[in-house]
Formats: structure tokens, C-alpha cells, sequence
């Protein structure tokens, strides 16, 4: 378990969070701060569709297929959610207007 918590650690600092840094203290450093998420949704399409393979590919290593099935329905719990919120949020946006 260690060694795939380290795999993922390094992943997050290739993506440029590695979680030191203090955006409310520095404003100066606003581009070291920005999200992981806000950096994937800015991603071209064919970029965006390949780092998620390759996320997904890198999560399985090492995991018997029970556990792959366990960790995507996890993920694809996470997508429900966000999009569920996402569409609550448009609803109340548009019944606002009106």
C-alpha cells in the first residue's frame, strides 16, 4: 500500500501541487497554487482523454481484479456525485431567472 500511496504522491507533484504550497500567504505565488482539478479541465480533449487512461492504468498496478472493481465503482461514485451537484446547481440557476 505504501509503495502506490508514494506512485500517486509523485503523480500529484509532477501535476504541480505537491501540497506546501500557501496561497493565502504569498499571493505571488497564485500559478504554483491552482488546483489539480482546474488543471485537468484545461486540458486539450486528446490530452484530457490520455491522462485519465493513464491514471486509471497507473491505480490498477498491483491490484487483484476484485480490487480494481472495488476502486472504479469508487471513481465512478465520485463522477455520480459531481455531477449530480453540477446539475442541481444549473436547476437553481435557471429557476432563479425565471
Amino acid at each position: 500500500m505504501e509503495k502506490r500511496g508514494a506512485e500517486f504522491s509523485d503523480l500529484i507533484k509532477k501535476l504541480g501541487d505537491d501540497g506546501n504550497a500557501d496561497c493565502d500567504a504569498n499571493p505571488e505565488n497564485n500559478n504554483n497554487c491552482r488546483t489539480i482539478a482546474s488543471y485537468i479541465i484545461s486540458l486539450p480533449p486528446k490530452q484530457y482523454t490520455l491522462l485519465s487512461s493513464m491514471i486509471g492504468i497507473l491505480m490498477i498496478d498491483n491490484l487483484n481484479p476484485k480490487e480494481q472493481i472495488s476502486l472504479g465503482k469508487f471513481l465512478i461514485n465520485i463522477g455520480q456525485t459531481i455531477l449530480s451537484s453540477a446539475a442541481q446547481e444549473e436547476l437553481s440557476i435557471k429557476r432563479k431567472k425565471y
